[in-house]
């Protein structure tokens, strides 16, 4: 990356930072420097600066956990508007904390529970459980391999949706820094996908909301998963692609 290629906005959140670490608004240079080589070198601004607004709250990120996007707090909206006050809430593949730790904010009379296939991931959702005050349940579980209990109300699932194939295609700020567990949706994308719909219907769980962030490319092939399901719905997120689905049984 050339520095004329940074935008001005992103130079003056390094100096701020640089400002930050040094403790002096005059003496950063030499932190700026090195932090203007980390975003040079392609390193996500987000994970330069360290922590990043999700929603209502401030998450801490690094190498651990992907950066949350935009679309996943308007899944938050989606959320809000098709649930009232649920008991029970179970975030599967929650990497930084940001759904489960959002729900547990605007419910805080439900529990909730965050799992995650990978420990990295799970320890800066504790820290960012502390960071926030809220208490989340987080644990360590494969999808639902490590879920004991049938009483849940909703179960939300933002999980790696991208085909193997199409990862050497993405931005180097992603495939170099993100952690590749938690983009790797499998041959056709829908691996890791299908096999929590296929979990939830072998152990029987009923009388619960799936909701879903999915591929915009992927819709028709999701949606078909569903063929066992009540009610199934195809949201769309705030670029008009079909990116959520909410479904029942």
């Amino acid at each position: 990356m050339d520095i004329r290629n940074i935008p001005e906005y992103e130079l003056a959140r390094l100096r701020e930072k640089a400002k930050e670490i040094k403790g002096s608004t005059t003496d950063y240079e030499q932190e700026y420097k090195s932090l203007l080589t980390r975003r040079l070198n392609h390193e996500p601004l987000q994970y330069i600066e360290e922590y990043v607004p999700f929603y209502t709250i401030q998450l801490k990120v690094d190498q651990r956990c992907l950066i949350p996007r935009p679309e996943t707090e308007f899944l938050i909206e989606l959320i809000k508007e098709n649930t009232n006050n649920p008991k029970s809430i179970l975030d599967v593949g929650t990497g930084s904390g940001c759904i489960a730790l959002m729900m547990k904010a605007l419910y805080p009379n439900s529990e909730v529970s965050g799992v995650d296939v990978s420990q990295e991931a799970l320890s800066i959702a504790i820290e960012n459980a502390q960071l926030n005050s809220l208490a989340v349940n987080f644990y360590h579980s494969d999808l639902l391999g490590n879920v004991d209990t049938s009483d849940l109300d909703v179960i939300i699932a933002n999980l790696p949706y991208i085909p193997e194939e199409n990862l050497v295609g993405l931005d180097k700020e992603v495939i170099d820094y993100e952690p590749l567990l938690a983009l790797n949706g499998g041959e056709d994308g829908l691996e890791v996908i299908s096999k929590l719909i296929k979990e939830i219907e072998n152990k029987k769980l009923t009388n619960l909301m799936l909701c879903l962030e999915i591929d915009s490319t992927k819709s028709k092939k999701t949606l078909d998963l569903f063929s066992n399901w009540k009610e199934v719905k195809l949201y769309q997120d705030l670029a008009e692609r079909d990116r959520y689905v909410f479904a029942t049984r």
